[in-house]
Protein backbone atom coordinates (compact mmCIF):
# COMPACT_ATOMS: atom_id res chain seq x y z
CA UNK A 1 0.00 0.00 0.00
CA UNK A 2 1.69 3.60 -1.16
CA UNK A 3 2.31 5.86 1.60
CA UNK A 4 -0.22 8.80 1.89
CA UNK A 5 0.77 12.19 0.27
CA UNK A 6 1.87 15.04 2.81
CA UNK A 7 -0.84 17.54 3.93
CA UNK A 8 -0.20 20.95 2.32
CA UNK A 9 -0.17 23.51 5.04
CA UNK A 10 -2.93 24.91 6.34
CA UNK A 11 -3.97 28.42 6.08
CA UNK A 12 -3.33 28.93 9.46
CA UNK A 13 0.06 28.31 9.73
CA UNK A 14 0.69 29.77 6.54
CA UNK A 15 -0.38 32.92 8.02
CA UNK A 16 1.90 32.51 11.59
CA UNK A 17 5.05 32.24 9.28
CA UNK A 18 4.27 35.22 7.70
CA UNK A 19 3.88 36.88 10.39
CA UNK A 20 7.18 35.88 11.90
CA UNK A 21 8.91 36.40 9.03
CA UNK A 22 7.46 39.95 9.13
CA UNK A 23 8.21 40.61 12.92
CA UNK A 24 11.84 39.57 11.89
CA UNK A 25 11.94 41.82 9.61
CA UNK A 26 10.48 44.79 11.23
CA UNK A 27 12.69 44.18 13.70
CA UNK A 28 15.89 44.67 11.39
CA UNK A 29 14.74 47.81 9.79
CA UNK A 30 13.80 49.67 12.89
CA UNK A 31 17.57 48.69 14.76
CA UNK A 32 19.20 49.39 11.74
CA UNK A 33 17.50 52.78 11.71
CA UNK A 34 18.07 53.85 15.58
CA UNK A 35 21.17 53.12 14.94
CA UNK A 36 21.91 55.51 11.88
CA UNK A 37 19.65 58.40 13.66
CA UNK A 38 21.65 58.03 17.31
CA UNK A 39 25.03 59.26 16.75
CA UNK A 40 27.85 57.72 18.82
CA UNK A 41 28.66 59.36 21.85
CA UNK A 42 32.75 59.33 23.23
CA UNK A 43 32.38 61.20 26.01
CA UNK A 44 29.38 61.11 28.84
CA UNK A 45 27.02 64.28 28.40
CA UNK A 46 27.80 65.38 32.09
CA UNK A 47 31.62 65.81 31.89
CA UNK A 48 32.63 69.24 31.96
CA UNK A 49 34.64 70.56 29.22
CA UNK A 50 38.23 71.17 29.87
CA UNK A 51 39.69 74.91 28.69
CA UNK A 52 42.45 74.82 26.69
CA UNK A 53 45.66 76.60 28.12
CA UNK A 54 48.09 78.71 26.36
CA UNK A 55 51.69 77.13 26.00
CA UNK A 56 54.07 79.14 28.17
CA UNK A 57 56.07 82.36 27.04
CA UNK A 58 59.42 82.03 27.30
CA UNK A 59 60.72 84.85 28.81
CA UNK A 60 63.18 86.81 26.99
CA UNK A 61 66.37 87.42 29.58
CA UNK A 62 66.55 91.37 30.39
CA UNK A 63 70.13 92.40 28.66
CA UNK A 64 73.27 93.50 31.17
CA UNK A 65 73.55 97.26 31.67
CA UNK A 66 76.31 98.49 29.57
CA UNK A 67 79.45 99.13 30.84
CA UNK A 68 80.50 102.75 31.07
CA UNK A 69 84.66 102.94 29.74
CA UNK A 70 86.99 104.11 32.44
CA UNK A 71 88.45 107.39 31.70
CA UNK A 72 91.73 106.58 33.04
CA UNK A 73 93.14 104.25 35.63
CA UNK A 74 91.60 103.96 39.10
CA UNK A 75 93.21 104.88 42.18
CA UNK A 76 92.44 104.34 45.25
CA UNK A 77 91.50 107.47 47.30
CA UNK A 78 92.95 105.98 50.44
CA UNK A 79 96.16 105.39 49.08
CA UNK A 80 98.76 108.68 49.36
CA UNK A 81 100.10 110.35 45.89
CA UNK A 82 101.84 113.17 44.94
CA UNK A 83 101.08 116.69 44.31
CA UNK A 84 99.45 116.45 40.84
CA UNK A 85 101.80 118.14 37.78
CA UNK A 86 100.72 122.06 37.19
CA UNK A 87 100.65 123.08 33.99
CA UNK A 88 103.87 124.73 32.76
CA UNK A 89 106.98 122.86 31.95
CA UNK A 90 109.85 123.88 34.22
CA UNK A 91 113.29 124.89 32.06
CA UNK A 92 115.92 123.50 33.78
CA UNK A 93 118.44 126.30 34.50
CA UNK A 94 122.22 124.52 35.86
CA UNK A 95 123.03 120.74 34.06
CA UNK A 96 123.17 119.37 38.27
CA UNK A 97 122.56 116.08 39.67
CA UNK A 98 120.16 117.15 42.69
CA UNK A 99 120.06 113.91 44.20
CA UNK A 100 123.50 113.60 44.63
CA UNK A 101 124.03 117.12 46.30
CA UNK A 102 124.83 117.46 50.25
CA UNK A 103 122.00 119.26 52.28
CA UNK A 104 123.94 122.04 52.90
CA UNK A 105 124.43 122.70 48.87
CA UNK A 106 120.80 122.68 47.76
CA UNK A 107 119.71 125.65 48.15
CA UNK A 108 122.53 126.79 45.94
CA UNK A 109 120.12 125.46 42.97
CA UNK A 110 117.05 126.91 44.27
CA UNK A 111 114.88 126.81 40.81
CA UNK A 112 116.48 123.65 40.18
CA UNK A 113 116.47 121.33 43.08
CA UNK A 114 114.35 121.44 46.48
CA UNK A 115 114.72 120.01 50.24
CA UNK A 116 112.82 117.55 51.70
CA UNK A 117 112.82 115.10 54.83
CA UNK A 118 112.37 111.39 55.16
CA UNK A 119 109.53 110.25 57.69
CA UNK A 120 112.59 109.65 60.53
CA UNK A 121 113.70 113.33 59.92
CA UNK A 122 116.63 112.58 57.71
CA UNK A 123 116.84 115.57 55.32
CA UNK A 124 117.83 115.17 51.47
CA UNK A 125 117.97 117.05 48.09
CA UNK A 126 116.05 116.17 45.33
CA UNK A 127 115.51 117.63 41.57
CA UNK A 128 112.09 119.94 41.59
CA UNK A 129 109.11 117.99 39.43
CA UNK A 130 109.39 118.83 35.64
CA UNK A 131 105.69 120.22 36.05
CA UNK A 132 105.74 121.80 39.23
CA UNK A 133 102.53 122.03 41.14
CA UNK A 134 101.18 125.91 41.92
CA UNK A 135 99.11 125.66 44.84
CA UNK A 136 100.72 126.99 48.28
CA UNK A 137 99.38 123.94 50.67
CA UNK A 138 99.19 120.26 50.07
CA UNK A 139 95.90 119.05 50.17
CA UNK A 140 94.64 115.51 52.50
CA UNK A 141 96.36 112.43 51.03
CA UNK A 142 99.31 114.44 49.69
CA UNK A 143 102.82 112.27 50.03
CA UNK A 144 106.09 113.93 50.83
CA UNK A 145 104.87 117.73 49.10
CA UNK A 146 107.38 120.34 49.18
CA UNK A 147 105.04 122.76 51.04
CA UNK A 148 103.46 122.79 54.07
CA UNK A 149 99.75 120.82 54.41
CA UNK A 150 96.98 122.94 54.48
CA UNK A 151 94.85 124.44 57.83
CA UNK A 152 93.32 121.55 59.34
CA UNK A 153 95.94 119.02 58.67
CA UNK A 154 99.11 117.57 59.91
CA UNK A 155 101.87 115.59 57.99
CA UNK A 156 102.05 112.18 59.48
CA UNK A 157 104.26 108.93 59.01
CA UNK A 158 103.25 105.32 59.56
CA UNK A 159 102.07 102.43 57.24
CA UNK A 160 100.73 99.29 58.13
CA UNK A 161 103.02 96.22 57.07
CA UNK A 162 102.14 94.80 53.96
CA UNK A 163 98.54 97.42 54.01
CA UNK A 164 96.84 94.43 56.24
CA UNK A 165 98.88 94.90 59.52
CA UNK A 166 98.27 94.74 62.70
CA UNK A 167 102.18 95.73 62.76
CA UNK A 168 103.60 98.63 61.35
CA UNK A 169 106.32 99.12 58.87
CA UNK A 170 109.30 100.64 60.32
CA UNK A 171 110.32 104.23 59.91
CA UNK A 172 114.03 104.24 60.85
CA UNK A 173 116.20 104.47 57.89
CA UNK A 174 113.50 104.00 54.97
CA UNK A 175 112.61 106.37 52.54
CA UNK A 176 108.92 107.18 53.34
CA UNK A 177 107.81 110.86 53.49
CA UNK A 178 105.08 112.50 55.69
CA UNK A 179 101.36 112.14 54.02
CA UNK A 180 98.88 115.47 54.99
CA UNK A 181 96.01 113.81 56.65
CA UNK A 182 92.96 115.31 59.26
CA UNK A 183 94.47 113.56 62.12
CA UNK A 184 92.51 114.89 65.11
CA UNK A 185 88.82 114.97 64.50
CA UNK A 186 87.64 111.96 65.65
CA UNK A 187 86.92 110.20 62.39
CA UNK A 188 89.32 107.47 60.35
CA UNK A 189 89.26 109.54 57.34
CA UNK A 190 91.10 109.58 53.59
CA UNK A 191 95.35 108.23 54.08
CA UNK A 192 94.76 107.50 57.64
CA UNK A 193 94.94 104.18 59.50
CA UNK A 194 96.37 103.11 63.33
CA UNK A 195 99.66 103.63 62.37
CA UNK A 196 99.90 107.18 60.79
CA UNK A 197 96.43 108.28 63.27
CA UNK A 198 96.15 106.22 66.29
CA UNK A 199 93.88 108.56 68.06
CA UNK A 200 91.26 108.58 65.42
CA UNK A 201 92.05 104.98 64.28
CA UNK A 202 91.06 102.40 66.80
CA UNK A 203 92.81 98.51 65.99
Amino acid sequence: MAPAAPHPPSGSRRRGVAKNLLLVVACLLVGGAAAFVVPPRDTPQDALPIPAVAAPKAETPTPPPPVKPLTGPYRDPRIPKRMPPGPELRRPTQDVWCEGLSVERCDDFPKDCELATYCDGVRFCRTQPRYPNEATCAEEGILGANVACCPGLVPRCGSLEHYVGPKCDPIEGTTAEPVCVRCGDGVCGRAEQVCNCPEDCAR
